[in-house]
């Protein structure tokens, strides 16, 4: 029997030692209120142990559907990428068809003399050896065969032949094409016409005293033409640019001097012209028949 009670009673010391240890420790580590909890709601207590252990289980199962989710998401998020940038790239179409109408109106309150139709360039012809445009307008519009055809880059060419809602341009680059023109600064004047490259055109007939320099403006002169060798002359309104000297072709044998004009119009990129219906004319009506044939 004294053997049994003093196991028993250095078990009972052994005991106390190690839960004194271990309050020790818990207290040391800062675990008591956990110890704490655990004794007064031992249940909620291990629940909260396990929960985060069971989020992460739950995370790992969800986690396929989350994926096709995200998926779903950025499909969506890219759907409208694409619809944004339709509509920008629309408002950069809308923006650069305001600033031509705007020039061309800037440019036609500028010679409020002449009336004017705006037109669409609907065709180009295809034949190298006939520069011409196709526009939406015709003789229901008032377009006639003749009439002049501008934009605020330059005199564009004279209509050629007109349907009810159409109407064919030749272009002033034509070999068939002749204006009457002008240089800005010694006022000579000369027949433009065309020679079927690229923006190229000469003027014939210029005096040969008339000083030409380089990068003198040529504009129609405004008087009226005629047929000339084959070269079609129409009537235009004074004061249309025609384009720049680039090159001059004198000889002292020669009484005439000629003058090499590039156009400052792209001719392969027009969308909208002008026809001009009416502008200011003298009136000739009595010089029609100058020998009196008619009478």
């Amino acid at each position: 029997m004294p053997s049994s009670q003093t196991t028993v009673r250095w078990g009972l010391i052994l005991s106390f030692v190690g839960i004194a240890l271990f309050l020790f420790v818990v207290d040391a580590t800062g675990n008591t209120p956990g110890l704490l909890a655990l004794v007064r709601d031992p249940i909620t207590t291990v629940n909260g142990w396990l929960a985060p252990s069971a989020d992460t289980v739950s995370d790992v199962l969800a986690g396929p559907a989350n994926v096709q989710l995200a998926i779903e998401e950025i499909e969506r998020l890219q759907g409208q990428v694409a619809e944004l940038q339709k509509e920008n790239q629309l408002l950069r179409e809308n923006e650069g068809e305001l600033e031509v109408l705007r020039r061309l109106f800037d440019y036609a309150t500028d010679s409020p003399q002449n009336q004017r139709v705006l037109a669409d360039v609907i065709g180009r012809e295809t034949n190298p050896l006939f520069r011409s445009i196709l526009i939406n307008r015709g003789t229901n519009d008032g377009v006639q065969v003749g009439m002049p055809v501008d934009s605020d880059q330059g005199l564009i060419g004279q209509v050629f032949r007109t349907t009810p809602n159409s109407a064919m341009v030749i272009l002033v680059i034509d070999n068939a094409s002749g204006v009457p023109g002008r240089l800005s600064d010694s006022r000579a004047t000369g027949l433009v016409h065309g020679t079927g490259a690229g923006r190229t055109m000469e003027m014939d007939w210029i005096p040969l005293e008339a000083e030409v320099e380089i990068g003198d403006v040529v504009l129609t002169s405004g008087l009226i033409g005629q047929f000339d060798q084959g070269i079609l002359v129409g009537r235009f309104p004074r004061g249309l640019t025609i384009g720049r000297v680039t090159e001059v072709e004198r000889s002292e044998a020669d009484i005439l001097q000629r003058a090499i004009i590039r156009s400052d119009v792209n001719f392969s990129d027009l969308e909208r012209v002008f026809v001009i219906t009416d502008f200011p004319k003298d009136d000739i009506t009595p010089f029609e028949d100058p020998l009196g044939e008619d009478q």
